[in-house]
């Protein structure tokens, strides 16, 4: 199957995360409670003759200070749990998301691909594979060109210029591809741009279809 899905490496990286995220309003309350006891430690350094009541809360103003830098703490330690199990969720949500977009390419009967800047496949669906006639470790990594009829190339290198130098957003080109088995097949190949985080164009993705 074309789409290859890293359950393992997900799985793995969600147990960081919980271990982490549970952790931390852990530590918190255990930084807190150090940091009563170093107090009461450093008063009974000081003046050994002190009542436990005040060895442990300190004046009144003493008492204040430490419950406030005790919540702030606590306070830390929970935001920061709370904000890694959320974007734990988000990265759940996403993942899902993405294992149904790949599910959905692998239904259709056109080739689906996505190619990097260079202009070589770095995925592609099983319908792409039953199209070349080849099996997916044979194509991931080639490039486009490189199953094209000769003639063919310099067309579609204008067109994935276009589209690369952010001429062109889109574009579709028809064109006759080579068959591990031998011959040529008639297609019609889309391409489009792929933007990353900082909508920088990152290759294009797209769908050959055979036409008669």
């Amino acid at each position: 199957m074309a789409v290859i899905y890293d359950e393992k490496f997900w799985n793995k990286k969600k147990t960081i995360d919980e271990r982490i995220g549970d952790s931390m309003l852990t530590i918190a309350i255990c930084i807190t409670v150090f940091f009563w006891f170093f107090s009461a430690l450093i008063r009974f350094l000081d003046s050994p003759d002190l009542s436990l009541r005040l060895l442990l809360m300190g004046t009144d103003l003493q008492f204040y200070e430490k419950l406030v830098a005790s919540t702030l703490f606590i306070v830390f330690g929970s935001h920061v749990s709370s904000a890694i199990k959320k974007r734990r969720q988000a990265e759940e949500n996403f993942k899902k998301i993405k294992k149904k977009y790949r599910n959905i390419l692998e239904e259709i009967k056109e080739g689906y691909y996505e190619a990097n800047i260079r202009g070589e496949f770095k995925f592609i669906n099983t319908s792409m594979c039953t199209l070349l006639e080849r099996e997916e470790i044979e194509i991931i990594g080639t490039s486009i060109i490189s199953h094209l009829e000769s003639k063919y190339i310099p067309g579609f290198n204008t067109l994935f210029n276009q589209i690369k130098n952010n001429q062109e957003r889109s574009g579709t080109i028809k064109c006759k591809i080579n068959l591990k088995r031998g011959g040529l097949k008639n297609v019609e190949i889309s391409a489009s741009q792929i933007l990353n985080d900082d909508l920088k164009i990152a290759g294009v993705s797209g769908i050959i279809r055979d036409i008669p």
